[in-house]
């Protein structure tokens, strides 16, 4: 079960002092991540595929919460949130996660809108703005689920064009993995 907080760009400005941020690597079963989570309520505020290496993806993720300590997490939480979310079982009893999103109303509105997409299925950019009741914005949709900060947990992998056509952040590579991974635990 996923929960979500969310803030504002201007709150994150106002209230930055506030946010210790603990981060990661985990090698998830399509490869390499970075985690990052708040160090108060282990809210998960950032989850992006390493692209070039490591570095770059703790810069990415220095730009996205530029006002905040970043640490390496030392007491392995984010490996153990990590394993408990990549264990198949029919047995085991999802443990409950919480997300903090940052962004605008629209973004955080087309972010949860994902979450309504079954594992192992695709949908349009189109059908996600009929979702939210704004069939005519699949520009901002698409801009929207551009800017995720959260992969794999937010869905986005799980969109594309209506002519079929596939773009993922992180690369195709990472969004077919994906895919592949999804449809073979469902």
């Amino acid at each position: 079960m996923i929960t979500f907080q969310t803030i504002s760009s201007e709150t994150y400005k106002k209230d930055h002092d506030k946010f210790k941020i603990c981060y990661d690597f985990y090698d998830a079963p399509f490869g390499r991540c970075i985690i990052a989570l708040t160090d108060t309520d282990k809210a998960i505020l950032h989850f992006a595929f390493v692209v070039k290496d490591d570095t770059d993806a703790v810069k990415d993720l220095e730009n996205e919460w530029p006002m905040s300590k970043i640490v390496k997490d030392s007491i392995q939480i984010i490996s153990n949130i990590m394993k408990n979310i990549f264990t198949v079982s029919n047995e085991k009893e999802e443990e409950p996660l919480l997300i903090l999103l940052k962004g605008t109303d629209f973004q955080i509105q087309v972010w949860k809108a994902l979450m309504s997409i079954p594992k192992g299925k695709m949908t349009t950019y189109e059908q996600v703005a009929q979702i939210i009741n704004k069939p005519k914005a699949l520009r901002a949709v698409a801009n929207a689920i551009g800017r995720n900060r959260i992969a794999y947990l937010i869905p986005c992998h799980r969109v594309m064009g209506k002519n079929g056509s596939s773009k993922y952040n992180c690369g195709l590579k990472y969004k077919e993995s994906i895919l592949s991974y999804e449809s073979n635990t469902c």
